[in-house]
């Protein structure tokens, strides 16, 4: 069983989606799109169910939206809790690991490194206690006895930010062991090393992405609207 994962060649909003295929053991097919053509080309296709990427094909379907192929991943590796106590709990979690990640996929878009950064902060303050509550006591999981979706998300999330700055971890060493102990999953330390990877997203990126949809970069790039059609 093979998997194609289509995207912009970054990581961006379909890196969870990897971390997922990885966990379940699924090999997949990275498609990177470069070119506005290439995207128009797939919109007319009619594949994508909204217009959007990232798009996830699998065993004949097509799923979009980050977090309706995080859950098809999930039960498909029987990676959703044991009871509905547990999924409620692991549902929760990657709700707040949604929020929580948004600063650190927008590092790059930010006007300066320090902005981003400030963001980051400000996010590991308010989810950072919260996280480290649900691995305490001893608890190597979020929910139950063993590995769900949520501890994958989760440990994507905070990958992360510790690229960007490690020292956000000095007071959540709960949350950083949480993080070691599954990017040292054989299937997850698999994926980090290989070519499927994509580089830390950087200003190319950004860049990238505003020429693939053809819209205006952030205002502190040089030329902000050289890609935006009226």
């Amino acid at each position: 069983m093979t998997a194609t994962l289509t995207y912009f060649a970054s990581r961006g909003r379909a890196e969870t989606t990897r971390w997922m295929l990885a966990a379940c053991g699924i090999a997949f097919e990275n498609v990177g799109l470069t070119q506005p053509e290439e995207l128009e080309a797939l919109r007319a296709t009619g594949k994508l169910p909204f217009g959007q990427l990232p798009l996830l094909e699998l065993d004949g379907a097509r799923h979009s939206q980050t977090s309706a192929m995080i859950r098809v991943l999930a039960r498909r590796g029987d990676l959703y809790g044991d009871s509905d106590e547990e999924r409620a709990l692991i549902d929760m979690t990657a709700g707040a690991v949604a929020d929580f990640v948004e600063p650190a996929i927008g590092f790059s878009f930010q006007p300066t490194p320090q902005a981003a950064l400030a963001g980051m902060t400000r996010a590991m303050a308010k989810f950072g206690p919260r996280f480290e509550a649900l691995l305490a006591d001893g608890r190597d999981h979020v929910a139950g006895g063993r590995l769900s979706f949520a501890d994958v998300v989760l440990a994507e999330a905070t990958s992360h930010y510790a690229e960007r700055d490690p020292s956000l971890f000095d007071r959540r060493p709960r949350l950083a062991a949480h993080r070691d102990r599954i990017c040292a999953l054989p299937v997850i330390a698999a994926y980090l090393a290989s070519p499927l990877r994509w580089p830390l997203i950087d200003d190319d990126v950004v860049v990238l992405i505003a020429r693939v949809v053809r819209r205006a970069l952030p205002p502190h790039f040089p030329d902000p609207d050289r890609f935006a059609t009226p």
